[in-house]
């Protein structure tokens, strides 16, 4: 699954490989897949351009060019980008190929077909993603707890959604957003502004330490050289739902929260006294 840590190994790879280069061409293999512009014109447009940066946000990846245009990529949940020599074999699930001067392409794979990639200035294309509503990034070096504090004391919605707001914190994904609320133990259906300030301290806390842990691992994906990451898609609660959880062997719980899979340890992170949240029928 594609989440923040994933896509920011992904970005830092693009810094040492692409950055510098030039596009040479470019094949789109499913048309969906090119936001904007149409497909044709993604092409024509691409051709010789340079690559001057390559950035984050959220779970975007931006690679400036020398034109003043800016590329973007979404993952979406397991999409992948993949730099390999030109006219490698490219996999049944490949939706775009980015030929590189120098013999290597780059391969945007999606088994599921959701990813998607667009190219705008970057004025134009930061308006049409919306990338200037996005919240405060929780990789930020100005990410504190009086931040994710500021964020959350208005917000009357549970927590777990809450977290999940791209405008409230940047790029937490539903599995960071569950383990960070594990280790803090808060339970995902609290309200956002029912913490304390002792919690909003736990919480960032949290955050910092399964995001960075999801780095030094290098993801649960495979990078840009095809080295698979050695993070855990499912580490202490995500997806295990009836697991013992690692600390006190309370059957893990599950349920939908707006509409996404939650997982928490009810022993571990009591409810207290704030309102449940009412159970939806899902599939796990």
């Amino acid at each position: 699954m594609a989440e923040v840590p994933e896509v920011e190994i992904i970005t830092r790879d693009l810094r040492h490989a692409a950055v510098g280069r030039r596009f040479a061409g470019a094949e789109v293999l499913v048309p969906a897949v090119v936001r904007f512009p149409s497909p044709p014109d993604f092409i024509e447009a691409l051709k010789g351009r340079q690559v001057t940066a390559a950035n984050r946000r959220a779970k975007f990846i931006l690679l400036a060019l020398d034109d003043g245009t800016t590329l973007a990529l979404h993952f979406m949940l397991f999409g992948e980008l993949a730099l390999r020599p030109k006219g490698s074999e490219r996999p049944s699930s490949t939706l775009v190929v980015l030929e590189l001067e120098g013999g290597e392409e780059l391969q945007f794979t999606d088994s599921l077909g959701y990813a998607r990639i667009a190219l705008a200035p970057s004025a134009e294309l930061a308006a049409r993603l919306k990338l200037d509503e996005l919240g405060p990034e929780a990789l930020g070096e100005g990410f504190t707890p009086a931040v994710l504090g500021r964020q959350l004391r208005r917000r009357k919605s549970p927590l777990k959604t809450v977290l999940l707001n791209q405008r409230v914190v940047a790029g937490l994904g539903n599995r960071d957003a569950d383990e960070s609320l594990w280790q803090a133990g808060i339970d995902p259906r609290r309200l956002a502004s029912s913490l304390t300030a002792d919690e909003v301290v736990r919480l960032d806390r949290a955050i910092q330490a399964v995001l960075d842990e999801g780095l030094r691992m290098r993801g649960t994906q495979r990078d840009l050289f095809g080295v698979q990451g050695q993070a855990k898609h499912r580490r202490n609660v995500f997806g295990r739902a009836g697991a013992p959880c690692p600390r006190c062997a309370t059957p893990v719980s599950h349920q939908r929260i707006g509409g996404r899979n939650t997982y928490w340890c009810s022993s571990c992170q009591p409810l207290a006294s704030a309102p449940e949240v009412p159970a939806q029928s899902s599939l796990l």
